[in-house]
């Protein structure tokens, strides 16, 4: 049985339904995220495909109308290219992309591209998959992208486990501001300096304008590299390991908050 189109008017209600954001500060601090967090799986040209959709994504926040053609032409880059970019940043779950249609006479338009809230990305509960995203070939492209992540990184912690051959650690080049504590737990997993970076800096960002002391963000980014362990082992692991241990580490920090809420409503009385 053919499946039924889905069809989305270019209106002004439509855009207002997509934006993502409540206010361009949400915007801003999502797609700087996105480019500290996804370092390893952007190249240049997705950055400048990223950048350029945030500043023209003001006026409906985080939805832009830019043609291809018009995006090529602005970053110096050919149509083709700007496909493939687009399709990277979708597939890794950072925009998603809509055909429209006129109003006037049911004619193809511009597509509008929406940036996607962080909670799309690195968000640890798995949402239910609505109708719209199973009639819609490029969600069912970004799932098979998503297991394909699942089982590399399956593959990669099982063989660094079992293979732990060194010729030389290359984890005694990781950066000093990685706390040791942290680079040795890690380092029993994962014999690349650059993965045991990148996983602090989930952690850093994550932490950022929270007020813990470094001991406890430590412990605290320990005991979620530990639960991210287990979720590769019992293979649960969604997209990438830094989507995955993003959603760990915000998980453990919501509970810190609780258990101190908790203690001092118990202090006041309050309870």
């Amino acid at each position: 049985m053919r499946k039924k189109a889905i069809t989305l008017i270019a209106s002004e209600e439509t855009y207002k339904n997509l934006s993502t954001f409540e206010t361009i500060d949400q915007l801003n601090e999502t797609v700087r995220t996105y480019k500290e967090m996804l370092s390893t799986e952007l190249n240049k040209t997705c950055v400048a495909v990223l950048d350029l959709l945030h500043r023209y994504s003001a006026k409906y926040t985080g939805v832009s109308f830019l043609r291809k053609n018009q995006i090529g032409e602005l970053i110096g880059k050919s149509r083709r290219t700007i496909i493939r970019a687009c399709k990277k940043l979708e597939e890794l779950g950072i925009i998603r992309q809509y055909e429209m249609k006129r109003n006037s006479d049911m004619q193809q338009t511009s597509n509008a591209i929406v940036i996607q809230p962080l909670e799309e990305v690195f968000g640890s509960n798995h949402q239910n998959v609505t109708q719209e995203e199973i009639e819609n070939p490029i969600v069912s492209s970004s799932k098979k992208m998503e297991m394909s992540h699942q089982e590399n990184n399956l593959y990669s912690l099982k063989q660094n486990i079992i293979n732990k051959r060194y010729n030389g650690d290359e984890t005694e080049f990781t950066s000093n501001r990685v706390p040791k504590k942290f680079k040795d737990l890690a380092s029993n997993f994962y014999d690349s300096a650059n993965t045991i970076e990148e996983l602090w800096k989930v952690v850093k960002c994550a932490t950022s304008k929270l007020d813990y002391t470094f001991s406890e963000i430590t412990d605290m980014a320990c005991d979620s590299f530990r639960q991210l362990v287990r979720q590769i082992k019992k293979n649960r692991i969604r997209k990438n390991i830094y989507a995955c241990y993003w959603g760990i580490v915000n998980n453990i920090l919501d509970q810190m908050f609780y258990e101190e809420r908790y203690e001092l409503e118990k202090e006041l009385g309050v309870i």
